[in-house]
């Protein structure tokens, strides 16, 4: 009976360290403890609003492969709406000219599609390089009620693809249990900087053959400067620490 348990321990121990050298699964979330900061136009004239600091959450599942020239995949969903006032003089937005106490919505809610290969990968240290393909359906709204003194809204809106390149690295601290990590997205061209990054630390709390189990703490920062996206100006920074967990089977 004790041969037969061993032989079978040895067994799952086999498939389980071949089913993660073929194919991992990546599963989590975390909460952003989210400052803001911006300005928004529908044209050059961009106006500074007094945003609202949130907390905002973000989801993410990947899957990474040994098959030669095809890509891991990440798909990361991001909460990234807020909204803001400002007491505003003769801005104009879309079809409307605004003075006096002006409120902005803003939804900036996006997707990031990441595609990247392991360049290296071991116990000690890993790096990633892809592309991250931001698909994003935002909307900026100003408006206002004291216009005529009628409310007045007006929307510009965004829907399309933000490709950016893509960077990943981990540092394993030997002896403690912990990992530093980073990781950030990028693209720059014309008058358009956006910009998606993070650090901080990683601890693994559950460490087996079946199931891994990481706490990360860390800051998070965005940056979308973007000019004319079918009539949307932006220019705003969001900021924060974050907690998270992420599972990997």
């Amino acid at each position: 009976m004790k041969k037969i348990a061993l032989a079978t321990t040895l067994a799952l121990s086999s498939f389980f360290a071949q089913a993660d050298t073929i194919a991992g699964v990546y599963i989590g979330g975390q909460v952003w403890d989210m400052q803001a900061e911006g300005s928004f136009g529908s044209s050059e004239q961009l106006q500074a609003f007094e945003l609202e600091d949130d907390n905002k959450a973000s989801y993410w599942a990947a899957l990474e492969h040994p098959i030669p020239l095809l890509p891991n995949l990440k798909l990361r969903q991001n909460e990234l709406d807020t909204m803001g006032m400002a007491d505003v003089d003769n801005f104009e937005f879309g079809d409307t000219v605004y003075d006096g106490d002006t409120l902005v919505s803003a939804e900036l809610d996006h997707l990031d599609v990441i595609m990247y290969y392991e360049l290296f990968d071991n116990a000690i240290f890993s790096i990633d390089l892809g592309v991250n393909l931001k698909y994003a359906e935002y909307a900026v709204t100003v408006s206002a009620d004291d216009i005529n003194p009628v409310f007045s809204e007006e929307t510009v809106d965004y829907d399309g693809i933000i490709p950016m390149l893509y960077l990943a690295t981990e540092v394993s601290l030997l002896g403690t249990g912990l990992d530093v990590f980073a990781e950030g997205s990028w693209i720059g061209f014309d008058d358009h900087n956006v910009y998606d990054a993070m650090a901080g630390l990683k601890y693994s709390f559950v460490d087996n053959l079946i199931v891994d189990l990481d706490i990360r703490l860390g800051y998070r920062a965005m940056n979308f400067d973007i000019q004319d996206l079918d009539d949307m100006y932006l220019d705003t920074q969001f900021d924060g620490a974050f907690a998270g967990i992420e599972f990997h089977f």
